[in-house]
């Protein structure tokens, strides 16, 4: 895990938040998340801020440790994703979201590091009294290529569906519960020297060795804290 990258997207974070014209309404989010995809299992905390202002737009920015990270075949160890991104509101409901992760892990057998950029659209209002966000999002994973140990990024391009919403407030802080479901298509491992990563295709005596495509999916889902409680809007879509 190139722990130095990750420390200095976390301080480009913090920076961020003192150089843009920050809005009164500015919301912390601290708390647990976990999920299963693409056959991975994980379980961890997340640490997050939310940044309004002028009035139609947002900075968004999010860190998720988990220190219990399972991958089938490759074992058990850690891992971190930090998300960069925002939203432009261009209606009182509707609008536009996007942003650019890297997501890293180290389990037994194999560490990787890979960027994501997603964007789609963004829908805000009340569920059944309770302020809620949907969101559709396209994923398409940038930067490809074969790190230090020989392994090839999967190139996942994929679709993300998930909600936040805000259940109840108490005391000083709110509580919310997220989801997120995704479904994408993937490269499984192959020979860089015959599957085109280099310009070549073609096994020994001229057998195929293309990259095959595998589909798959999952869900994730968090529990987090939302403080200061802003109470004169804490009912009102955020």
């Amino acid at each position: 895990m190139r722990g130095r990258k990750l420390l200095s997207i976390l301080f480009l974070m913090m920076a961020l938040l003192f150089v843009i014209p920050v809005h009164a309404q500015t919301r912390v989010l601290l708390g647990v998340n976990g999920g299963q995809d693409f056959d991975n299992s994980n379980v961890g905390g997340t640490l997050g801020f939310e940044v309004p202002f002028l009035h139609h737009y947002e900075l968004d920015l999010t860190d998720t440790f988990s220190p219990i990270e399972s991958h089938v075949s490759l074992g058990g160890g850690r891992a971190n994703i930090v998300s960069a991104g925002g939203h432009i509101w261009l209606t009182k409901s509707f609008g536009l979201v996007g942003s650019a992760e890297d997501s890293a892990y180290n389990v037994t057998k194999v560490s990787k590091d890979d960027d994501y950029a997603l964007g789609g659209f963004a829908w805000r209002g009340l569920v059944g009294g309770a302020p809620t966000r949907f969101q559709l999002q396209f994923i398409d994973e940038f930067n490809n290529g074969i790190n230090s140990t020989g392994l090839e990024t999967p190139h996942l391009q994929g679709v993300d569906f998930g909600f936040t919403m805000r259940f109840g407030c108490v005391s000083f802080f709110c509580v919310r519960n997220s989801e997120d479901f995704v479904a994408g298509a993937v490269k499984t491992q192959s020979n860089p020297a015959c599957d085109g990563t280099y310009g070549i295709t073609g096994g020994p005596n001229g057998g195929p060795c293309p990259r095959a495509t595998a589909f798959g999916g999952g869900v994730t889902g968090s529990v987090v804290f939302e403080f200061p409680r802003h109470r004169a809007i804490e009912n009102d879509a955020f």
